[in-house]
């Protein structure tokens, strides 16, 4: 009797665990519900025009989307200063879209970092990764600041003093910067001509942490192939013309991190990523929907 009363009440806690465990996923998935609603009411009232202004002359006159871009980036820059990483896994930070800063125990790096402050991240990156030469993607001025402090940029299309990798020709290469191994190949931005081979994907090996970034691709599934194990975290863009289920299936990933969404210096209707566009990609997740979630601004998603 004893035996079977220390099963029950053994069950009953487990229940209670599972319970409570599943209602903080319930919590969590209609906090994030809640959260894309707000954002995609705030980033509509942003056009281009008004992207563009800030990014000149940094006032978000008074757009709640601009004064989240401003104050994400401040906590980004304050986090990435204090956090102390102990463990193979890094800490992750989303900045703005597909931009992240990733902070291992030996390294701080940024992927795709566009921000009208990102040059101030410069003395602080031991390198920094980028995955095509669209604008929403890299700025000058950042990468200007990274040359200047003799800094690593890696990319295929641009040169720089402090760059031990750049100018690439597609395939695949390898390196390693500090405790970060790095496997850069190409993957296809569109199925035009031009978009061939556009986009310079990353894999990472961090100790036994698996990183993934693969910046705009769409929609040659057959390219996204990971070859240092299943992903820990795959930083993915749903957009275009990609098959996300198919993507997911391919990659396998851990956790899927949905980025690159309202993109303010794209149109409303012409190519910005908005909350339909989040349904969508969840509604394809199929097996990994649970394992899939979004990045807003100011996060940290690790």
């Amino acid at each position: 009797m004893q035996t079977l009363g220390i099963r029950r009440r053994d069950f009953i806690a487990a229940a209670a665990a599972f319970a409570a465990a599943r209602g903080r996923a319930e919590d969590a998935a209609a906090r994030q519900r809640r959260l894309v609603d707000k954002w995609e009411e705030a980033t509509c009232l942003v056009a281009p025009a008004d992207y563009a202004r800030y990014m000149h002359d940094g006032d978000t006159r008074g757009l709640i989307a601009l004064k989240a871009a401003e104050l994400a980036f401040d906590r980004v820059l304050k986090a990435a200063k204090s956090t102390v990483v102990a463990s193979d896994a890094p800490a992750v930070w989303s900045v703005y879209n597909m931009g992240y800063v990733v902070k291992t125990r030996k390294s701080l790096f940024a992927i795709d970092l566009k921000h009208r402050r990102a040059a101030e991240f410069a003395p602080l990156l031991d390198f920094a990764l980028v995955t095509h030469v669209h604008g929403d993607h890299w700025s000058k001025n950042f990468c200007s600041a990274m040359d200047s402090a003799g800094k690593t940029v890696v990319s295929h299309f641009l040169e720089n003093k402090g760059a031990s990798l750049c100018g690439f020709s597609p395939g695949e290469r390898t390196l390693t910067v500090n405790d970060v191994a790095i496997r850069t190949f190409r993957v296809d931005h569109a199925p035009e001509k031009w978009g061939i081979d556009f986009t310079t994907a990353f894999e990472m090996r961090i100790g036994d942490f698996r990183l993934l970034h693969t910046g705009d691709c769409s929609p040659a599934n057959d390219k996204l192939c990971v070859k240092w194990g299943r992903p820990d975290l795959w930083l993915f863009f749903p957009m275009g013309r990609i098959d996300v289920a198919d993507a997911l299936r391919r990659v396998d990933p851990k956790r899927c991190v949905l980025g690159h969404l309202w993109e303010l210096s794209h149109g409303i209707d012409k190519g910005r990523a908005r909350k339909s566009h989040i349904e969508r990609a969840l509604s394809m997740a199929g097996p990994w929907r649970d394992k899939t979630s979004v990045a807003f601004w100011g996060d940290r998603i690790i």
